[in-house]
Parts: C-alpha cells; structure tokens; sequence
C-alpha cells in the first residue's frame, strides 16, 4: 500500500501529485506492483489523519509513506519532495522485484 498524506491547499502536494503521481513510469510502476495508493486527505484537517502524521513524526503534509506486502511493521517513508526514480526505487524495495 502506498498512502498520500495531501491537501488541496498544499503547493508540494500539488506539484508533486501533477509532475510525479501523474508520470506515466510511476503509474506503470504500480501497476506493475501491485502496490495500490491511497489519499489521506488533510483538507479540513482530520483528527486521525493528524494522529497518522504524528506517528510518523511530521507536523503535516506531504508525507508518502510505502508498506511492503506482509511487512506493515517496515514503512518505507519518502521525503517530502519527491521524483518519479524515488517512488519507482520504493515500489521497488517494497515488493523485492528488481
């Protein structure tokens, strides 16, 4: 599973989900994968959302976090600013496939 951490009035977010979620290497790379992303939509500011960046020690958004298939214990935490080699290169770690 790949999760989002965004909002709408996120300008990294945005430029990130528009040059590097959007980049057809990286839409091919999950597919290929298996691995499915999800949002986390900190629009309004969530409570369990809040509670979800915190354990991953951020204050807020973007955060992209990767968990490996049958390993939910070992995320695979991106930085905030993101390339398409660096999603590829967490796909694949996550999944072992070279």
């Amino acid at each position: 599973m790949f999760i989002d951490f965004t909002a709408e009035w996120c300008l990294t977010c945005k430029v990130n989900e528009r040059t590097v979620l959007a980049d057809r290497e990286v839409v091919d790379a999950f597919a290929a994968s298996g691995i499915v992303p999800f949002k986390a939509d900190w629009t309004n500011r969530n409570p369990e959302i809040t509670q979800l960046l915190k354990k991953f020690g951020r204050s807020g958004v973007p955060l992209y976090v990767v968990f490996p298939e049958g390993r939910p214990d070992a995320p695979i935490v991106l930085p905030e600013v993101i390339t398409s080699s660096i999603i590829i290169d967490a796909l694949k770690n996550a999944t072992g496939v070279r």
